[in-house]
């Protein structure tokens, strides 16, 4: 895998390496963090919660909750969804498919029109950053 390289024209933007990564990994996981929601949502909408709600045999209620462990795991998911889509809305709508195409599916800049697209990635992944509070 080819290595991330970081814009450091600006300095403000400039985030350390560790975080820099972060950022870019949850953005390439946005996919399956959409879908797995979708999927939180219909069992919920079904009521399929994995499990009993009543359970005689057990003493410790407090290890077993799927409820709640759906309900956590939904609105983390939403959370870090809603970070990334505020962050992107930060980039020019004109830049979006460029900055998403290169940092999620890792294509190839040189078949972008300009370079300017790299200092909107920059930013994003600033703003990636701050919003799930890395930075």
């Amino acid at each position: 895998m080819s290595r991330e390289w970081q814009q450091t024209r600006f300095r403000e933007f400039v985030l350390p390496d560790a975080v820099y990564y972060q950022s870019i990994w949850a953005v390439r996981d946005l996919l399956r963090m959409e879908e797995r929601l979708k999927e939180l949502k219909r069992e919920i909408d079904s009521g399929s919660f994995g499990g009993g709600i009543v359970s005689d045999s057990r003493t410790d209620y407090g290890r077993v909750k799927p409820t709640e462990k759906k309900a956590m795991e939904k609105a983390v998911l939403e959370s870090r969804i809603e970070a990334i889509r505020n962050a992107l809305d930060v980039v020019p709508e004109s830049y979006r498919d460029y900055v998403l195409a290169n940092v999620m599916y890792k294509q190839d800049a040189k078949t972008f029109p300009t370079k300017i697209w790299k200092l909107w990635k920059q930013r994003f992944l600033f703003n990636v950053a701050k919003n799930l509070s890395l930075i």
